[in-house]
């Protein structure tokens, strides 16, 4: 008979099982409105995205890309199909799960940074922490590593005024980190700032997401910055057109 030995947990000789993917999309369509006005902003969707991969989203406007982001974060559900996040289906999630989903799993980053112009960089990261619960000391001290992870250690005291644009986007990159996030939804982040600006914010993300094993969605219309993801889904009329892994070369 064979002996069949274990190392680390793992039997020899026997490959794992596969991770199952953060999220798993099976023909999700989203509608919006009814009958002759109705409009299809996600047409049949299926696409699976893995814990700690970057995957950056691209299309023209109107393609779903929005759409997708806002289903990924559980801001809405899919009219149709199934859409799983560590294997739970958001469309069957009460209201209350999805707010925790949000809270406790998703960092959002958009287009406009959306801090709050009298609050200074560290009280900004400090908001999104008061719901869960922390004390005043313990908020703080994740704030000031928050902003140290993304290169502002020495301007937390300063308003969103006093800041740069890249560096307004880099105090929303740290809030969106603060409750320890699996998985960053970027919406156009680089939308507001200058090529050589968004390349950095682009590679600061990349940075987070190989350190700490987080997964990041960036949704974006520019292929220069798409160029630099290892992955690259494209949308055309809420399709997935097609789908490249290390583009740089076919983009640039």
């Amino acid at each position: 008979m064979q002996t069949i030995e274990k190392t680390n947990g793992r039997v020899e000789g026997i490959d794992p099982a596969p991770a199952a993917p953060l999220y798993r999309l099976r023909g999700v369509t989203k509608t919006y409105g009814s009958g002759a006005a109705a409009v299809r902003a996600l047409d049949g969707v299926d696409l699976e995205i893995a814990a700690g991969e970057l995957t950056a989203v691209i299309g023209s406007s109107g393609s779903g890309k929005s759409t997708l982001l806002q289903l990924l974060g559980g801001l809405d559900r899919p009219t149709a199909g199934t859409l799983e996040f560590e294997g739970r289906d958001i469309a069957a999630a009460s209201d209350g799960e999805l707010a925790e989903m949000r809270l406790r799993t998703v960092g959002f980053v958009f287009q406009q940074f959306n801090l709050i112009p009298t609050l200074s960089a560290a009280e900004n990261v400090e908001l999104v922490l008061a719901p869960a619960g922390l004390g005043g000391a313990e908020r703080s001290r994740r704030a000031t590593e928050m902003l140290q992870r993304v290169g502002l250690e020495g301007r937390a005291g300063h308003l969103p005024s006093e800041l740069s644009g890249g560096e307004q986007q880099r105090v929303a990159i740290a809030r969106a980190l603060a409750n320890g996030p699996e998985v960053i939804l970027a919406d156009e982040p680089t939308g507001n700032l200058d090529s050589t600006t968004g390349v950095q914010i682009l590679e600061l993300l990349r940075e987070l997401s190989e350190g700490a094993g987080g997964s990041i969605v960036l949704i974006t219309h520019d292929p220069s910055i798409a160029a630099d993801a290892p992955r690259v889904i494209r949308l055309a009329d809420g399709r997935i057109a097609s789908e490249d892994r290390e583009p740089a070369e076919v983009l640039r």
